[in-house]
């Protein structure tokens, strides 16, 4: 609308413009945001199926590897020190290789989740025991802030649990044998859902590294100790639950990943009469 005075119609054309330029300026930005989703969602399916291929390739001569080579060292025909030491390094990274194609193979075939009723607070303090005695937990002070009054919630234990060990043992490596973890667990009562909160005061993320944590095959870590898909695999747990999963970071003082479940207090299909 073209302003022609500079009575009540003129700055109601102004207002006009003004939000159409603001709906114009929405509009743009949602198309981009679904535009970057679809890509991002038609890119990890890609991954997926290229993984899977891979994996399936790779797993019956890597099995083959890791069996033979076992049956050498039990053998004991191995005169020579070296050899015996020689073997035992085959043993080590065919089992690495081994470990890596499981990785993947689980990325790429993430099954529906198995939904049961569940206590977070419990499932939290059970995958808290199966590590805290780990030699990377020795030396960092473990803090729990866990709310007794949050309902109880529908989930697949297994996998959620899977999410927690992860972003737990993540929080212990980056720490570095010295630091503080904290584990909350809390009920936001506006958007009915229950927020888990993994807090560490380790080294940070970079905002570069920040934008590909979640990639799949994506890692900071040295060369043997992971391959990037614990995170991808967790963020797709997550959006199978129908949640989220958000990260803060800076740099020299830490990072904190919170997980977001929404409130279900029926399993999948109950809901519908099923």
């Amino acid at each position: 609308m073209e302003r022609t005075t500079n009575d009540e119609l003129g700055v109601l054309a102004d207002t006009f413009n003004t939000m159409a330029g603001a709906l114009k300026d929405r509009d743009e930005r949602l198309k981009e945001y679904t535009r970057t989703k679809f890509m991002e969602s038609e890119r990890l399916a890609l991954i997926g199926q290229l993984s899977a291929n891979v994996a399936h390739e790779l797993n019956n001569p890597m099995q083959g590897i890791v069996t033979y080579s076992h049956l050498i060292l039990e053998q004991e025909t191995c005169d020579s020190e070296v050899t015996k030491q020689n073997l035992q390094k085959i043993v080590i990274q065919a089992n690495r290789c081994r470990d890596i194609i499981r990785g993947l193979l689980d990325f790429s075939r993430q099954k529906k989740p198995d939904k049961t009723p569940c206590n977070i607070n419990s499932l939290i303090n059970g995958c808290l025991s199966l590590v805290e005695n780990q030699a990377i937990f020795h030396n960092i002070q473990i803090t729990m802030n866990l709310d007794e009054n949050l309902p109880m919630i529908v989930i697949d234990p297994s996998q959620i649990e899977r999410v927690f060990l992860n972003l737990i043992i993540n929080a212990a490596e980056a720490i570095e044998g010295g630091g503080q973890l904290d584990l909350a667990s809390r009920f936001n009562q506006t958007e009915s859902t229950i927020e888990v909160e993994v807090k560490d005061t380790g080294q940070g993320i970079s905002e570069e590294n920040m934008e590909k944590i979640f990639d799949p095959f994506f890692t900071t870590k040295a060369t043997g100790h992971g391959v990037g898909l614990g995170l991808a695999i967790s963020y797709g747990i997550i959006k199978e639950h129908s949640g989220t999963i958000a990260i803060e970071s800076e740099i020299g003082k830490g990072t904190t990943f919170t997980v977001s479940l929404p409130v279900i207090t029926s399993k999948v299909g109950e809901e519908n009469g099923i």
